[in-house]
């Protein structure tokens, strides 16, 4: 016996005694240039297999002990709807708590399973610009074949499909401020191609465009070696993975004894996330704050300078690798670092970015000599003491607190966004307890989430630290031992260098959609029209509250998806031309 059942974008199917049951969308509903998404959950009592499309597939599962006729169910789907379908399916990873949920979204066909074990297909029916408002129907239907029988349609459902008379922004055009951090040493080692290779490049251009698909708007920079010590990735080998990052700018000492800097991959990377449509800052680490582990490093190369900066650099004179250890040759890098920028019109996109600082004073002294030496670049922080807000709410140009901190501090940052109206807002979340959030554990709605707290707090933006800081075999292991299972990415490396996408990274998308119909209703009806939607979703819109009640197991919002969905449904409605 076989059974299709839809589910909606927001569930996660867990292999679980008495998992949560699929519950379907009553209605899917997008506006133009934008998609409606569901899911698929199959089974079936004996081995089987699932196929998404019409090509053939013969199971090679089987037993020599066994000469009876081998017994295995074909099961294929096919969507019908208006528009363009795109179908995955979805691979289980195993959680900290060693309960397999659903996440990637695979590239092959065809996935066979065992009797009884549930698979999850997404289905996602994208609306073009063009598309005729109205109400559609989406059907899907079920095949069945056994051996070399032909199929017989075991199944058919219908879903309404309701598109809204309203053209949604391109992503590059919305308002929301997306900062997700690029790890391009990390796609390198996964992709096994050289680091900053041609190869390299071809393969960093594929994860480009799915954060462009997003509306990514920072491009991150590498200035140094490991800014992040590796996340100190070598102090457990349990679930680990080589995760330390290296500077895009060679160095070399010429055999005169002074120093030339190739910037040239640097720009290139630059060039090609703008063409992407990464239009905000270029964010620049390795200059300020670095991670120092002394196990890793008891002496840094650089003594007689206040961060533990590493500049690696080839010697013409020997052909040896070295380490800048002076002081004044950190400088003169800084130095011909903001001159490059300058000379290249690109100074004011610069922001010499910090990762939550810890230390007051020696934060303090950092940036005073930062700006002795290179006056001309602004500061970009992640702060997760809310005393930086206070202490450097004057010099830093771009505030990412941390929602916990921020929302602590919520009253300095209204002060500063007011004194300050070209600064930047964003807001992040990491490991920790702090919702929402997107590990493999959260909830979907979570990562959906992200767009309505922006909006509802007055943030630009969100920040993340993740994107592609993967573990040993992310595709195979997403535990990793110093953070919770899918803290580290929201994308997954493919075989064939391809990007493979997950169900986070589309609840996500969903969100920052609902973001930019949100504030597109607060500019036209204005606050209380946007906030008095809000409330059907958010438990609490005081910022204060919100922090103090954030350490608590209270709920502080909806997780219930067809809120969500009524929620567009509403927005779409009043936005309707």
């Amino acid at each position: 016996m076989s059974y299709l059942k839809l589910a909606n974008e927001g569930y996660k199917l867990k292999l679980q005694y008495a998992a949560e049951p699929p519950t379907p969308p009553s209605c899917l509903y997008a506006a133009r240039r934008d998609s409606a998404a569901f899911q698929l959950i199959l089974c079936s009592d004996d081995y089987y297999s699932v196929n998404i499309a019409r090509g053939e597939w013969i199971s090679a599962r089987g037993d020599k002990h066994i000469t009876a006729p081998l017994r295995h169910e074909r099961l294929r789907v096919d969507v019908d709807a208006p528009f363009p379908v795109k179908l995955c399916i979805e691979e289980f990873l195993t959680d900290d708590d060693n309960i397999q949920k659903a996440d990637m979204l695979l590239a092959q066909s065809v996935r066979e399973s065992d009797p009884h074990k549930p698979t999850a297909v997404w289905a996602e029916v994208c609306v073009p610009e063009n598309a005729a408002p109205g109400d559609y129907t989406v059907t899907v239907r079920l095949y069945s074949a056994f051996s070399f029988e032909d199929e017989v349609l075991l199944q058919t459902e219908t879903l309404p499909l309701h598109v809204a008379n309203f053209l949604l922004p391109a992503p590059k055009d919305r308002k929301f401020f997306l900062d997700l951090w690029q790890h391009n040493s990390n796609i390198a080692r996964k992709h096994d191609v050289p680091l900053w290779s041609d190869a390299h490049f071809a393969v960093m251009e594929k994860y480009v465009k799915t954060l462009a698909d997003l509306g990514q708007r920072s491009i991150t920079i590498c200035a140094s070696e490991i800014p992040w010590s590796g996340q100190s990735c070598f102090e457990s080998q349990e679930f680990g993975g080589n995760l330390f990052e290296f500077s895009i700018i060679p160095i070399t000492r010429e055999c005169d004894g002074s120093f030339s800097y190739d910037f040239s991959l640097m720009q290139r990377y630059i060039d090609l996330c703008t063409k992407a449509g990464f239009d905000g800052d270029i964010e620049v680490f390795g200059l300020v704050n670095l991670w120092t582990k002394e196990r890793l490093m008891p002496n840094p190369p650089c003594t007689d300078y206040p961060e533990a900066i590493r500049l690696r650099y080839y010697d013409r004179a020997d052909g040896c690798m070295k380490y800048i250890r002076e002081g004044e040759q950190v400088k003169t890098f800084v130095r011909a670092l903001e001159k490059y920028f300058i000379d290249t019109d690109q100074i004011e996109r610069v922001r010499v970015a910090a990762d939550e600082p810890a230390d007051v004073d020696k934060y303090r002294e950092s940036l005073n000599l930062l700006q002795e030496i290179a006056p001309r670049f602004r500061l970009k922080t992640a702060i997760n003491h809310v005393e930086f807000i206070e202490e450097f709410g004057d010099r830093i140009d771009d505030f990412v607190p941390h929602l916990r901190s921020g929302l602590k501090g919520y009253d300095s940052l209204c002060h500063y966004r007011e004194k300050y109206p070209e600064k930047r807002f964003l807001w992040y979340v990491c490991t920790g307890s702090i919702k929402p959030n997107t590990f493999l554990r959260s909830a979907l709605t979570e990562c959906r989430m992200i767009g309505t707290i922006t909006s509802v707090f007055r943030f630009d933006g969100f920040l993340r630290w993740n994107y592609t800081i993967w573990p040993e075999d992310p595709r195979r292991e997403l535990r990793c031992s110093r953070w919770e299972a899918g803290d580290t990415n929201f994308v997954y490396p493919a075989y064939n260098g391809d990007v493979l996408l997950s169900l986070r990274y589309k609840n996500l998308q969903r969100g920052l959609v609902d973001h930019e119909l949100l504030e597109t209703v607060r500019d036209r009806f204005g606050d209380g029209v946007a906030d008095g939607l809000t409330q059907k979703l958010m438990h609490v819109q005081d910022a204060f509250t919100y922090y103090a009640l954030s350490r608590k197991d209270v709920a502080l919002f909806s997780y219930d998806w067809e809120k969500f969905n009524a929620h567009k449904a509403e927005m779409l409605a009043l936005l309707a031309e």
